[in-house]
């Protein structure tokens, strides 16, 4: 009896401490299992963290070759780089103008040529290979003159804004587009368009108008509009992604909005409610992170509720407001900021004549001056002379260069690249904790690990014009239109 009590009562320490070996096992695994999962995702956020630095550093090495860049060019070339002007000719590119102009000496000097040139219609010839020619006379003529080449800009919005009719397909006007063509139509009538004129040699089209038709602007836009809000949304997204693309960037028109009132004659004013906010700004929060540009109006735009409504009182593409604070910093926009013509009449008439208008432009935030003129040294010239002697509007000319020279690189006209040795100097910098990088799988090898150097220089090739090509996008784009 005392025997099997004995053997009972041994058999119960042996199954607690068989029970006790269990938690004890239990719980070493449960904590391995939890340092373990701890480390590993200590290590994939220590290779994230890695990864991070080294996406930082390299945008950091990026813009100080930008940086480097704009400080090698010229006086003459880097204050010419924040202007798009219209040029002579159409069979052979020729400068109109001296840097001498600059400093009041227009006889004087080299060539004197813009960062940006405006074609209209007498610029372009009904022959695709004739037209492809002038523009590539263009960019020869800025090399052989050690100049910085220009982008190549039209408007070329439809209908009766069509600079270059008779030439690329047939092109109708928004209005007309969005009230007789699908979605799906349009979408093949503005890609065949772009890449007609991406072949000819052009970079930006001054389009597409993404204003909402309204009773205080329906006389000026016309036919220009796609219409209401809902049509501007549709037809607008697919524009803007037509072109962007197929090479051809867009610049939005015209922010914050117009009146009837033309303003080469007169400045439009206009006063909007809350309820009215959407109609005006919502395509343009829309489709700003898209495109490559946008055009300011000389319009007076101000809302009739808030606090500081004086910070309103000015055209917009002189205000600060609209443009560093609404375009920059509400919407984010990173892209050019184009000032509609300042030598339109209304401005000067209001105390707004261009050597006015071109510094007012410049400090609020505006990165490219657009003249109806083709002679563009004397205003330039006011420019660089006040620079001299104001820190303030040098450092607002060297941000315009820098996007100037940024939407270039993207047009692919220059190129960024990565140097094959890393200077002396930069060194510290291009190396990154490897040891935690390491840690996780798929980590960045030794290689990826060091920061390269860039830098900028110009794009040696220039793409030859595809007649084949133009031609088979010419039938898409009709056959679109049929």
């Amino acid at each position: 009896m005392w025997q099997l009590l004995f053997y009972s009562a041994k058999i119960k320490i042996m199954k607690k401490r068989f029970s006790l070996v269990i938690f004890v096992v239990s719980l070493i695994l449960i904590i391995f299992t939890i340092v373990k999962k701890y480390n590993q995702k200590s290590a994939e956020a220590d290779a994230l963290d890695a990864k991070q630095k080294f996406a930082a550093a390299v945008k950091s090495a990026k813009n100080q070759a930008l940086s480097d860049y704009v400080a090698s060019l010229s006086d003459e070339v880097k204050i010419s780089q924040l202007f798009l002007v219209n040029i002579e000719g159409n069979e052979k590119y020729y400068s109109v103008e001296k840097t001498g102009s600059l400093y009041g000496n227009p006889r004087e000097g080299n060539s004197l040529v813009p960062g940006g040139v405006l074609l209209f219609s007498y610029n372009v010839s009904k022959d695709p290979l004739e037209t492809y020619e002038f523009i590539k006379s263009i960019h020869d003529f800025y090399l052989e003159n050690q100049n910085v080449p220009p982008f190549v800009a039209v408007d070329q919005e439809g209908g009766d804004v069509n600079r270059l009719r008779g030439l690329t397909s047939t092109l109708w006007g928004q209005k007309k587009v969005a009230d007789s063509f699908s979605p799906e139509t349009a979408e093949k009538l503005y890609s065949a368009q772009a890449r007609q004129m991406r072949n000819l040699g052009f970079h930006l089209n001054l389009a597409p108008v993404v204003e909402v038709e309204n009773d205080s602007n329906r006389d000026f836009l016309d036919t220009r509009t796609f219409g209401n809000l809902e049509k501007v949304l549709s037809y607008g997204k697919i524009a803007v992604e037509s072109y962007e693309k197929n090479g051809i960037g867009v610049v939005l028109k015209h922010f914050p909005g117009n009146s009837s009132v033309d303003p080469h004659v007169g400045l439009p004013k206009i006063t909007y409610s809350q309820s009215e906010r959407d109609s005006y700004f919502k395509p343009f929060e829309e489709f700003l992170p898209q495109s490559s540009a946008v055009l300011m109006s000389h319009a007076i735009m101000k809302p009739d509720f808030g606090d500081n409504l004086e910070k309103y009182d000015m055209p917009a593409c002189f205000s600060k407001y609209w443009i560093s604070e609404c375009i920059r910093g509400n919407f984010g926009f990173k892209g050019l900021v184009f000032s509609d013509d300042i030598f339109m009449g209304a401005l000067a008439k209001n105390g707004y004549p261009p050597e006015v208008a071109v510094v007012k432009a410049i400090e609020a935030g505006v990165d490219v001056i657009m003249l109806s003129e083709k002679r563009f040294g004397h205003i330039a010239g006011i420019l660089l002379e006040k620079s001299k002697t104001d820190e303030a509007l040098a450092k607002e000319i060297d941000r315009a260069v820098k996007n100037v020279i940024s939407y270039k690189i993207k047009a692919g006209i220059l190129l960024m690249e990565e140097n094959e040795h890393i200077p002396e100097e930069d060194s510290e910098l291009a190396e990154i904790d490897e040891k935690k990088t390491k840690k996780a799988s798929g980590s960045l090898s030794e290689a990826e690990m060091k920061v390269p150097a860039f830098s900028v220089r110009i794009n040696p090739d220039y793409k030859e014009f595809d007649l084949k090509k133009f031609d088979e996008d010419y039938k898409a784009g009709m056959e679109a239109y049929n």
